[in-house]
């Protein structure tokens, strides 16, 4: 690495540490723009939830959930997630071939979304998630019924914790500056595709906003945004894991068909994404406010459709079927790049990636969980591919992990059931 480079990457980490721990000391000052917090019903504006006779009370958390979380700075290098999605580097100095595919795709997908407006507007809605907040844009993962429940109980305040921890765009609390891919964006430096081919890519404008806008391209933080929030999510309703994940991976396929990003872009704000989620659930007091948001979440669902959401689940119309919503997953997660780096490399799963399907399977241990990441990563040797130590957030699909049937075996070890 360069002096310069390190001067740079170093100046722009200690901006998001310091942006990150003098957030939650603005918090109150901004207490009209935030979700609700215990003390200040009295303020204007507060988001008052509408009673219901034999409903859940929903309560906000305390002012000491403002803050006093460890993982408001990234357990990775720099404090923010600059070495999860590194990996661009080489893919940039030594693949001329993968950058011309990777500008070629997105053309080819921008310029087709022109026959379908349908699609063009749900990515114009999902480009403004980043700022109105994910959770009513991302609310149909749900599904029919558990969807319309989940948006009912947003407009009448009804989650309060889920809403602050997850909800109100940037403000999220489960967010933050070092998961927002601010300084990994101003490192890498990349020119965003309708800046570097303007003649191949069309603006899909309609007048809410401008939707493309002068920052750098890689990697994606709408989806970084988008991944981490759907993880964190899915959590909360493991039934329903592999439809919320996949939806917010469509929310990162979106920033293609808008021709604001390429598919490396998407693949580095996924593992972004996974890796910033990871941390967050991994931080003691975030999980525990995490846990809460769920028994909140799920009691007012179970209210909602008057029985447990397994039942809902078994008979509701989904948004992706789970084989479906795996499919699309995966196939996000490499764009059909060419393989570039070793085919036959054993998959190393990321330190902090395991306890992300506690969840799902409580009652296995770390390396039981460990082994189906490892069991349901997909193949080695696509660009972004990370085959050192570390691990490889790129192959980690969080999608077939969760639907994942598996079999204790005698000796303890775990066979994913194919």
């Amino acid at each position: 690495m360069t002096k310069n480079k390190s001067l740079k990457i170093t100046a722009a980490a200690m901006m998001a540490t310091t942006m990150s721990l003098s957030a939650v000391s603005v918090a109150p000052a901004t207490a009209l723009s935030m979700p609700a917090i215990a003390g200040s019903q009295g303020l204007p504006n507060y988001p008052h939830p509408v009673p219901h006779k034999g409903a859940p009370n929903p309560q906000p958390f305390g002012p000491e959930y403002l803050g006093g979380y460890i993982s408001d700075i990234s357990s990775h290098g720099w404090g923010v997630y600059l070495d999860v999605v590194d990996g661009f580097n080489d893919v940039r100095a030594n693949h001329p071939g993968v950058i011309k595919q990777n500008l070629d795709k997105v053309v080819d997908i921008n310029n087709a979304a022109q026959k379908n407006p349908a699609a063009i507007k749900r990515a114009q809605s999902d480009a403004r998630a980043d700022k109105d907040g994910v959770l009513m844009a991302f609310s149909d993962a749900l599904g029919g019924e558990l969807g319309r429940h989940f948006r009912d109980a947003l407009r009448e305040n009804r989650l309060p914790k889920t809403q602050f921890l997850l909800g109100n765009g940037y403000l999220a609390r489960a967010g933050g500056v070092a998961s927002s891919t601010f300084v990994e964006k101003m490192v890498f430096n990349n020119d965003r595709p309708f800046v570097v081919a303007p003649d191949r890519i069309k603006k899909y404008q309609d007048g809410k906003r401008d939707y493309y806008g002068t920052s750098k391209s890689y990697p994606s933080g709408h989806t970084n945004q988008a991944v981490w929030s759907t993880t964190l999510l899915a959590l909360t309703l493991p039934e329903l894991a592999p439809q919320i994940l996949a939806r917010g991976s469509e929310a990162g396929h979106n920033r293609i068909v808008m021709g604001v990003h390429y598919p490396l872009d998407v693949m580095g704000g996924r593992m972004s994404g996974t890796a910033a989620a990871a941390d967050r659930w991994n931080d003691p007091k975030m999980r525990d406010a995490i846990r809460q948001a769920g028994k909140e979440l799920r009691a007012e669902l179970e209210w909602r459709a008057g029985r447990p959401i397994s039942q809902v689940v078994k008979s509701d119309k989904a948004y992706r079927s789970t084989d479906q919503a795996v499919r699309e997953y995966t196939e996000r997660m490499s764009y059909g790049f060419p393989k570039i780096y070793r085919k036959d490399a054993p998959m190393v799963v990321p330190q902090a990636a395991p306890d992300l399907l506690l969840a799902k399977f409580p009652k296995l241990n770390y390396k039981q969980r460990a082994s189906i990441l490892r069991q349901t990563a997909i193949p080695s040797g696509s660009p972004l591919d990370d085959q050192g130590p570390r691990g490889s957030w790129q192959r980690l699909n969080m999608a077939a992990a969760f639907a994942a049937k598996v079999k204790v075996n005698g000796d303890g070890s775990v066979t994913v059931l194919r």
